[in-house]
């Protein structure tokens, strides 16, 4: 049982329970991070509000927009290819395995075509909105099988694949940086201590500590949101294996001088724990306060750091306890083929530094300053927001947005969207004249290249919607009014003239001349009846009475007479009537043909007349013709009537002529005054509506001519409800403007003018009635520029609270408020000098001038959080020989010297920990390493001079030159210098 307990049996059986446990409970670490270690802002920031609105926006679904590009390297876009583009759109569309929301191609419509087709004619885009609940690499994965189209160059980007590649990339690089890591920590190992057991034991306890770490944090992460982020394994990685390899060899350095003393192993190993144990302690301590600070910041994205501060912890208790079980058990094995036990060389470089700054401390402190200030004085530092920057161009979501770069106005790849969420309808006149306004208003700005909305869908103004055309409109129908009016006072004034100059008296005389005729012809009409009735009566009793005729020859010479004068005065009053009825082509016909009966009849009477004397001897031919006569009497009597009927008729007629005529004559005298009127009124209308053309015209070219107006009826027309539904939600309370930027939408020249175009926008919208309007930008642009104000806020927060932490646990370990602040303002210094040198290093290596927006950040918390262990290895040192070594030049002197090989040794592991980060091809990865590397080769130089310099100048002698004498002669008693070591 004591053999048990002293070689910690009991702790290996723990630590192999405990990652049986992580074996078998750690979940999917690829899925997780892809779900959970995006950069997640909070929701209160204006893209976030306007992602919710964006939201609303699409009917409460949670979309994603993936965009299509189609280029063709060798020019122009055929007809053909077109037509293929086309092809490849309905396929997308009609896939049901997609679930699209929505597809916006150039084929849909001109104003589509202007913005999706690139003014070379090489490239068209293709914006495909899918639901965010599948897998983008699904989507996009069958989305690049849609589109592959022969001769053209085919991508899927957009931000969410961009994410989801660069997620994929680290991922890979991780896989290269363990393996990088593993092997150089081996052959460093192997070097330090001429061992093939102590890489392995120190790999395989670093190696417990990661998994375990990884195990808890993942786990917490998925069951209760603990924050994590892309980088959070790739940390993790090589915080554990670089601090770890540091504190593996501290401990290991002390158990070895304890087994050459001649120490059992079970002692040795405790004595290491205890006094190694101690150092490690507390230089962990302070890494763990450092990442632990983490926990207060606000950014998610920062406080994913805290999963280090996890593993330091269990890194801690591994080494310090399974550490034990090893090196107790194996003892002088555990340095196995090496027989040499001595400890490390000592530090001829620290040596060097340490005594020539004790002996010139103004030249070398002078140095450092003069080394210093250009790079803390060199500028701000701009930094690089465009997460696309951070994947190497061969990945094909990263090169179909090098096309959009390469072919579009640089906002394209990332347009910027102004949400407005308003409690009723913005489908009226008021509301779209308001989004009109903000339109222009916005497309106004400096850095917008163009702005497309629901009253300017392709980008640029409708004529016809605003006033200025309308109102041209209607001047033109206003010049052609005067026109028509000029003509119609012409036609009237000729009217006027032709009813002056018209004889209606003389018209009226003649009819009333008629009307006197009609009335005569009436009574002659009815004297030729009764004539007619008389003749016929006659007849008769001719034709009865012809026996009396031979007797009464006289009567009937005087009764012949009575009939030859009735006779003429019928054929007078006959040749009256058809004067006067000339024009009745009714009694025309009948007249002529009674007056053709009555020249017969005179006629007659005429030869009657003549055969009188003879009349007996024609008695038979008289009694012959009277009976003729007799037989046409009816006839005669007949039409005798029709023309007495028919006269009174014209009469009639003649009379209401006669009377209505004179009606006319009034009418017309009152037509001629309405007309002369009507041109008066005329000639003030064209006077009126000159005026208002004038006016309109002036309007016209006011500032009132960019009014939009659109009547109702067109706002619900046909023509207009594809914009409507382009650009409003189904029930019209969210809309959306489109903005394209000029410049990068990851920029932070695109930040910056986000936040411009959010001041104005806010003050644009007071005073209108959209005033009470929910207004958020979304898009990438806006991203940025929360990123950008969250980041810097949050880190200059983080990085005092992080400080503070430190220098406390600085204080706790020197007991020195001094040298606690000289560590402190030495590491700040550090950080900042290896910044710059990075950039410089970035743009002449990396051909990238920025460094990346979390560059600084990473760099800061690893530099400041690894780098302070040295100084604790240094001043631990120092205060562990206080006892041995009284004075406190000399001390630091020694323990410079000794310290020296390890911190170097550890500034070799570690640094070449985080040169494994290079090859991983993620921009803010080979930036940190760069920036850690520099850093540490910094550190390493300055400590040695900072530290002697701040011990010679806190602990002051009178007399510096009997020191330098007291300080040679120890060296010969005791002198320091390097020592070969041999096996």
């Amino acid at each position: 049982m004591q053999k048990f307990k002293e070689k910690h049996m009991l702790s290996l059986i723990i630590w192999i329970g405990l990652i049986l446990v992580a074996l078998f409970t750690l979940p999917n670490i690829s899925q997780l991070v892809h779900e959970k270690g995006a950069v997640q802002l909070p929701s209160s920031v204006q893209s976030e509000v306007a992602n919710t609105i964006e939201k609303k926006y699409e009917g409460g679904k949670n979309v994603r927009t993936l965009i299509a590009v189609f280029n063709n390297k060798h020019g122009k876009l055929s007809d053909e290819q077109t037509l293929q583009i086309q092809d490849a759109t309905n396929s997308i569309k009609n896939d049901p395995e997609l679930h699209i929301t929505s597809v916006t191609a150039p084929s849909d419509n001109e104003a589509a075509k202007q913005q999706l087709q690139s003014k070379d004619n090489t490239t068209q885009m293709v914006m495909i909105t899918v639901p965010k609940k599948d897998k983008v690499r699904g989507q996009t994965d069958k989305i690049l099988n849609k589109i592959k189209t022969p001769g053209l160059r085919t991508y899927v980007t957009g931000s969410d694949i961009l994410n989801e590649d660069f997620s994929t990339v680290t991922e890979q690089g991780l896989q290269k940086t363990e393996i990088i890591a593993a092997i150089f920590i081996f052959i460093v190992l192997i070097i330090v201590f001429r061992s093939f057991l102590i890489p392995v034991i120190s790999l395989l306890t670093v190696g417990v500590s990661y998994l375990l770490s990884l195990d808890l944090v993942m786990n917490l992460a998925e069951r209760w949101n603990f924050p994590i982020s892309n980088f959070t394994q790739v940390f993790l990685v090589v915080v554990l294996f670089g601090i770890g390899t540091d504190y593996n060899i501290l401990l290991y350095d002390r158990f070895k001088e304890e087994i050459k003393k001649g120490e059992a192993a079970t002692t040795a190993a405790r004595t290491a724990q205890r006094h190694a144990g101690r150092t490690i302690l507390y230089s962990g301590s302070s890494v763990l306060i450092g990442f632990a600070a983490l926990s207060l910041a606000k950014f998610s994205f920062y406080r994913s750091g805290v999963a280090v501060a996890v593993g330091v912890a269990i890194l801690l208790m591994v080494l310090l306890t399974l550490n034990m079980f090893f090196m107790s058990t194996l003892g002088k094995r555990l340095f196995w083929p090496s027989k040499n036990l001595d400890a490390h060389d000592r530090s001829f470089l620290w040596n060097f530094l340490s005594k020539f700054t004790l002996s010139h401390s103004f030249i070398m402190v002078g140095i450092l300053i003069i080394a210093a200030l250009p790079l803390l004085l060199v500028g701000t530092q701009k930094l690089n927001f465009n997460n696309a920057d951070e994947l190497p161009n061969s990945v094909q979501s990263k090169a179909g947005y090098n096309v959009i770069q390469d072919h579009y106005p640089a906002g394209m790849s990332g347009p910027t969207t102004v949400y407005i969420q308003n409690k009723k309808p913005m489908n009226t006149q008021e509301h779209l004249a308001e989004i009109d306004q903000l339109t222009g208003y916005l497309n106004s700005e400096p850095g917008v290249k163009s702005v497309a909305s629901v009253t300017r869908p392709g980008g640029t103004k409708i004529d016809s919607l605003y006033l200025r055309s309308q109102l041209e409109s209607l001047t033109t129908g206003l010049n052609e009014a005067n026109q028509g009016i000029k003509k119609v006072q012409k036609g009237l004034k000729s009217a006027n003239e032709k009813l002056a100059s018209s004889n209606t008296s003389d018209s009226i005389a003649q009819v009333e001349k008629l009307a006197d005729g009609a009335s005569k012809l009436e009574s002659g009409a009815q004297q030729l009846s009764q004539g007619v009735t008389s003749y016929t009566a006659g007849v008769s009793s001719l034709a009865s009475g012809s026996q009396q005729l031979s007797s009464s020859t006289s009567q009937l010479q005087s009764g012949v007479g009575r009939l030859a004068s009735g006779s003429q005065r019928l054929n007078t009053g006959i040749s009256q009537v058809r004067s006067q009825t000339a024009k009745l082509k009714a009694l025309r016909a009948r007249m002529r043909a009674l007056q053709s009966g009555s020249s017969q009849l005179s006629s007659g009477l005429g030869r009657l007349n003549s055969q009188v004397s003879p009349f007996s001897s024609g008695l038979n031919r008289i009694s012959s013709g009277a009976s003729r006569l007799n037989s046409n009497s009816a006839s005669l009597v007949s039409g005798a009537q029709t023309v007495a009927s028919g006269s009174s008729q014209v009469n009639s007629g003649v009379q209401t002529l006669s009377s209505k005529m004179k009606e006319l004559q009034s009418q017309m005298q009152e037509l001629q005054t309405g007309l002369t009127s009507a041109n008066s009124g005329l000639d003030q209308v064209a006077n009126g509506t000159n005026t208002v053309n004038q006016y309109l015209k002036e309007m016209q070219k006011s500032y009132m001519g960019n009014t939009f107006y659109m009547p109702a009826a067109s706002i619900k027309s046909s023509s207009f409800t594809p914009s409507l539904d382009a650009f409003m939600s189904k029930n019209r309370k969210v809309t959306k403007i489109t903005v394209i930027l000029n410049s990068d939408p990851s920029s932070t020249k695109s930040a910056k003018r986000i936040r411009t175009i959010t001041r104005d926008v806010n003050a644009k919208m007071k005073g209108t009635s959209l005033k009470n309007a929910k207004v958020a930008i979304g898009g990438q642009s806006s991203q940025t520029s929360d990123l950008q104000k969250i980041a810097n806020g949050d880190f200059f927060r983080t990085v005092v609270i992080m400080l503070v932490g430190i220098g406390l646990a600085l204080m706790i370990v020197t007991r020195s408020l001094v040298q606690a602040i000289t560590i402190i303002g030495t590491l700040i210094v550090t950080y900042l000098g290896a910044l710059q040198i990075t950039k410089w290093l970035s743009g002449y290596l990396l051909f990238q001038d920025m460094l990346t927006w979390n560059t600084p950040f990473f760099s800061f918390i690893m530099l400041v959080a690894l780098g302070v262990d040295y100084s604790i290895f240094l001043m631990m040192r120092y205060r562990g020989d206080a006892a041995a070594i009284p004075d406190v030049r000399r001390r630091i002197l020694n323990s410079a010297t000794i310290i020296g090989t390890v911190v170097i040794s550890a500034a070799i592991i570690l640094g070449g920990t985080f040169a494994a980060l290079i090859p991983s091809n993620v921009l803010t990865l080979i930036q940190v390493a760069m920036t850690v590397i520099v850093g540490l080769i910094i550190l390493v130089l300055t400590l040695p001079i900072i530290m002697s310099a701040m011990v010679k100048w806190t602990y002051p002698y009178v007399k510096d030159k009997m020191y330098d004498k007291s300080v040679e002669q120890q060296e010969k008693d005791h002198p320091i210098r390097r020592t070969k070591n041999k096996d």
